[in-house]
């Protein structure tokens, strides 16, 4: 029941520092993280460090969470944290977001 509810609440964009987000930009970041990254771990190898904490699970792949919010955004890493700021984003757009 509470993953069908939270289907029908998902959002088609929401905001980011200002920045609309949508769906199908973050789905847009996650193709070309793809096409750069054959293996997903070969950027940063940031699936072994522990300053990478979470995941965004995705079509059986994994992405770097505060990588594709920046890629959306514009906003560069550094500007902002990660964690629930950064999770909210995706969560509130219907993805799945984990601890590694």
């Amino acid at each position: 029941m509470s993953t069908d509810l939270r289907k029908v609440h998902t959002l088609v964009q929401t905001l980011f520092k200002g920045q609309t987000v949508s769906r199908q930009d973050i789905l847009s970041a996650m193709a070309d993280f793809d096409k750069q990254f054959a293996d997903t771990n070969d950027y940063e190898n940031w699936l072994v460090r522990q300053s990478y904490i979470y995941v965004i699970w995705h079509n059986g792949r994994q992405y770097p969470p505060k990588h594709i919010l920046s890629a959306v955004s514009g906003i560069s890493t550094a500007e902002f944290s990660g964690g629930d700021q950064t999770n909210r984003i995706f969560t509130d757009l219907g993805f799945e977001v984990t601890r590694k």
